[in-house]
């Protein structure tokens, strides 16, 4: 899906050299340097997300910045490429002496550079997490529910909300997140006591007739999907699938989707925030109005610019005395939970060995070429 900052140069070392050969990472002096891995060029693009952060700090430096000092948005694109990931990371820290990694949006960027974060007593706030790593790692909490939350959401509105007995699902899976799916449906048995009518975790691109006909065989009456929308609901009309549910995962959430999905089709989308193309649910005001004042994109990515810019400056105002790395991995690590609208649960770092904070998923249903926001506020899995 096709979702960023300018790439700052590497900035001239104007200060001496520590004896461990790197910058010192903060102080009480000029600006406070946040890192970011995006992807604005590749295969997976977010050019909005790293513009949005920056769009927050701005705000808070015309407002005095933080304890006098400015935030200054260090952003690197990957283009999900893991030698320029693991560089960018290493840029960050030992060149630019960032303080923090927040509003990262990569496909590569946790499970590449976990190790790195560890070793170097760095947080990351992810404004997007894609592969599990975000999600089991120490130094990092994304603000998203991820693909693995949002997929046992999926299967669990599809089972109690909608009450289909024969469930099913249909994905593409990016290198390295087949198990995290796998859990993810395992949670949902174990919450449900139910079992998948149909699992597909290799659909790929072309033709999707094989993928739905297999579907039919199994009289799935509800099905997950994650790829091209367009062909896919176009054959299923033609395979006359009128009465199936289709449940689409958060990147399939645009208006440029809901727009081609047939008027006599079934398409239901899971989303990671309350929904964007609804600018009055809570929370949502204050983000377009943001994107809105910057010519920004206004997408589910960009909502999760603007809340983990904003959690990360909400942390960083608690700080007693020097904003430093350690300080801010101290504080990240002892913060208490933070309620933010948008979002289906607190959110919150914490000292634990993994962190996956965000469990809810709010649906929307196609509706007239655009996206209805369905009743019942967030669904958050729970034994039943």
């Amino acid at each position: 899906m096709k979702r960023t900052c300018t790439t700052a140069a590497a900035a001239a070392l104007a200060i001496s050299l520590t004896a461990a050969g790197c910058q010192s990472s903060g102080g009480s002096d000029g600006p406070i340097k946040v890192g970011s891995i995006n992807g604005i060029t590749g295969l997976f693009q977010t050019p909005e997300v790293p513009k949005a952060v920056k769009a927050v700090f701005d705000e808070v430096n015309a407002a005095g910045g933080v304890g006098g000092r400015k935030l200054e948005l260090v952003s690197r694109d990957d283009a999900m490429d893991p030698a320029r990931a693991g560089q960018a990371a290493r840029e960050l820290i030992k060149s630019e002496g960032v303080v923090a990694m927040a509003g990262s949006s990569s496909a590569v960027d946790c499970g590449l550079n976990r190790a790195t974060y560890g070793k170097e007593k760095i947080v990351s706030i992810p404004a997007v997490g894609v592969d599990p790593s975000c999600f089991t790692s120490p130094n990092i909490a994304p603000v998203n529910p991820g693909p693995y939350a949002l997929t046992t959401a999926m299967l669990y509105y599809a089972s109690e909300t909608l009450k289909r007995d024969k469930v099913c699902i249909d994905y593409t899976v990016l290198p390295g997140s087949g198990g995290g799916i796998e859990n993810a449906i395992k949670e949902w048995t174990n919450l449900t006591g139910k079992s998948l009518a149909h699992k597909n975790l290799a659909v790929g691109q072309g033709d999707p007739t094989r993928y739905l006909v297999a579907d039919k065989n199994a009289g799935c009456q509800a099905v997950l999907y994650n790829a091209t929308v367009a062909p896919w609901f176009a054959q299923a009309r033609t395979q006359g699938m009128q009465n199936v549910d289709f449940l689409l995962a958060a990147n399939s959430y645009t208006d440029a989707n809901a727009k081609v999905i047939p008027a006599d089709m079934n398409a239901y989308a899971g989303t990671e925030w309350q929904p964007y193309t609804d600018p009055t649910l809570p929370g949502n005001e204050r983000w377009a109005k943001l994107v809105d004042e910057n010519g920004i994109q206004k997408t589910a990515f960009s909502q999760g610019a603007v809340m983990a810019a904003d959690v990360f400056v909400q942390v960083l105002k608690g700080i007693q005395g020097d904003i430093t790395r350690a300080s801010v991995t101290k504080a990240f690590k002892d913060m208490k939970p933070i309620d933010y609208p948008m979002a289906g649960s607190p959110w919150v770092f914490g000292p634990g060995g993994e962190h996956s904070p965000i469990k809810g998923s709010q649906f929307v249903k196609a509706d007239k070429g655009g996206w209805k926001v369905l009743p019942g506020g967030f669904t958050v899995p729970t034994k039943k």
